[in-house]
């Protein structure tokens, strides 16, 4: 789409899937929202190996070791050809943003509700918890920035 600009993303977002979670991200635009997969095999694969072998405390270090994975993935991704990396995969998705009718988001999940379909995710950044860190109110604002108050943030 010519004339878009970036305005930021959302990182680390988890999308449950048939064998295993999937990481997904959202590149913001002033135009659209786009939800990427960003997922990588060896990410994957770490979370599971960590999961299985250390539980619950092993995902925990899994969400660790991947968050900057991740946001570094989606940082690359933003500043690539929008439409090339839209059509890379077919479960990558564009909403235009005079669609979507909210976001509601707290430190837990974002939900993404436009008038055919609601899209839910899981927010596995550790640093989410931490309310110092500004990660939760940095994802808040760059959607505020698009979408205003569409987003419900809790």
């Amino acid at each position: 789409m010519q004339n878009e600009n970036v305005i930021g993303f959302v990182d680390n977002l988890t999308a449950f899937g048939i064998i295993a979670p999937k990481k997904k991200s959202l590149v913001v635009t002033d135009k659209r929202m786009l939800i990427i997969d960003a997922s990588s095999m060896s990410s994957t694969a770490v979370a599971a190996g960590f999961a299985y072998a250390f539980g619950i405390f092993g995902r925990g270090m899994a969400n660790k070791i991947s968050k900057d994975q991740i946001r570094e993935t989606t940082e690359k991704l933003s500043q690539a050809n929008l439409d090339e990396l839209l059509k890379s995969n077919a479960d990558n998705v564009a909403l235009d943003n005079a669609d979507i009718r909210s976001v509601e988001i707290n430190r837990k999940q974002i939900l993404i509700k436009t008038g055919e379909k609601t899209f839910k995710y899981g927010l596995s950044n550790p640093d989410i918890k931490d309310k110092n860190s500004g990660v939760f109110d940095g994802y808040v604002q760059t959607l505020q920035t698009v979408l205003g108050n569409k987003v419900i943030a809790r």
